[in-house]
Order: C-alpha cells, then sequence, then structure tokens
C-alpha cells in the first residue's frame, strides 16, 4: 500500500515537472506568426552588423590618423608664425612675406581639412549604401520564401521622454504596434553576420515575388 502510494506521488511529481518544464518552453520560445507584412529594425540591425562595425572602425581610424596629421602641421604653423612675430619686425618687408606665406599655408590646410571631411563622408555613405543593399538582398530573400509582402522599416529604440527630438521620432513612427512575429530583424541580422549565400537572381534590387502573387504591370 505504501509502495504503491509512493509510486503514484512520484509519478504524479513527475508529470507536474514535465507539465511545468514544457509551460516554460513555451513561455521562452519566440512567438511567430503567418503574416503578409514584416517589420525591420535598422537602426538596431547596422549597429550590430558586424562587417559594418568593422568597416566603420577603420574609418575612424583613418579619420583620426588625418586629423592627428593636420594638427601636426596647424601646430607647427602656429610655432613659426610666432617666431616671425617675436623675430621680425613688423611691417618690414621680411615680415610681411612670411605673413602672407603662413597665410598661404593657413589657407592650404584649411581646403585640405574639408577636402578631407568630404572624402570620409562619401566613405561612411559608401560603406552605409553597400550594407543597405546587402540588407536588402536578405530581405527579398527572405520575404519570398516567407510569403512576406510588405515590410516597413521602423525604429525600436525606446522613447526618451526627456529628448523632445526622441518623442518627436516616436509620434511619427509608422508603426504603433507589433507583434514579436513579424519582426524579421533577428532573422536578416543572422544572415547579415553568418554571411548567407543566396541563390541567383537574389540581388539587392530584385523584386520578390511571393507563390501564388502574379506581377502586376504598371
Amino acid at each position: 500500500m505504501t509502495k504503491s502510494i509512493s509510486a503514484g506521488c512520484c509519478a504524479l511529481v513527475l508529470s507536474v515537472f514535465f507539465v511545468a518544464s514544457a509551460s516554460a518552453q513555451q513561455a521562452q520560445a519566440p512567438a511567430t506568426v503567418a503574416s503578409p507584412v514584416a517589420i525591420l529594425d535598422l537602426p538596431y540591425l547596422f549597429r550590430n552588423h558586424m562587417r559594418f562595425k568593422q568597416m566603420d572602425e577603420v574609418l575612424k581610424q583613418e579619420i583620426t590618423t588625418a586629423e592627428q596629421q593636420f594638427m601636426g602641421e596647424q601646430k607647427t604653423l602656429k610655432e613659426k608664425a610666432q617666431r616671425v612675430v617675436s623675430e621680425l619686425k613688423p611691417g618690414s618687408p621680411e615680415f610681411k612675406a612670411e605673413e602672407e606665406e603662413l597665410a598661404k599655408k593657413d589657407a592650404d590646410i584649411s581646403l585640405r581639412v574639408n577636402i578631407m571631411r568630404k572624402n570620409f563622408a562619401e566613405k561612411k555613405a559608401k560603406n552605409y549604401f553597400e550594407v543597405y543593399q546587402e540588407v536588402m538582398a536578405y530581405v527579398n530573400y527572405h520575404a519570398t520564401q516567407s510569403g512576406v509582402l510588405l515590410v516597413l522599416n521602423f525604429n525600436g529604440d525606446p522613447i526618451d521622454g526627456t529628448n523632445p527630438q526622441s518623442v518627436i521620432q516616436g509620434l511619427n513612427s509608422t508603426v504603433l504596434y507589433k507583434h514579436p512575429g513579424v519582426d524579421i530583424t533577428p532573422v536578416i541580422l543572422d544572415m547579415c553576420n553568418r554571411g548567407v549565400q543566396l541563390p541567383p537572381g537574389f540581388g539587392a534590387n530584385a523584386v520578390p515575388q511571393p507563390a501564388g502573387v502574379p506581377t502586376q504591370q504598371r
């Protein structure tokens, strides 16, 4: 009798344990839904895109090196200007010649700094565009395979109530509610970081045509 009760209790405890474990796993599993609409958090994706972060770090190092070079040139120019003031008589031909030469060098440095900033801005834009094209290729592929008809860009960063710009961005957001299952950001980010090879025809400009959806002529 006692053994039967003990066995029954053990069975009951095990059944409760398995049910609780299953419930916990279900609670932890990400919710997924079949939907023709999906959302993608591009700001988050760029912040966590490994290759883009490496490209951005290389660019930052190039900018730092260039800035240090120009700062060195400006320091040398300033020191020379101080020597001219202390060693030459203001208004003398020698002073005017040195003053004119210093002005030319200063203008040259300013011009090269502006060119440098423009070049680095173009490099940064090129990096963004290159990764953006990669992301769009993966989005096209995933949308085609999953039957997604529309992918919306959204910013999942929480609104900062003390920052007016953040509040305005939140108010202007197109996505007001999202089910976790329609957020494809983790899927696309994983494909980017793993460098998944796509079949031919899934480039950045390819238009996904889900099964059963006819191509519409404009």
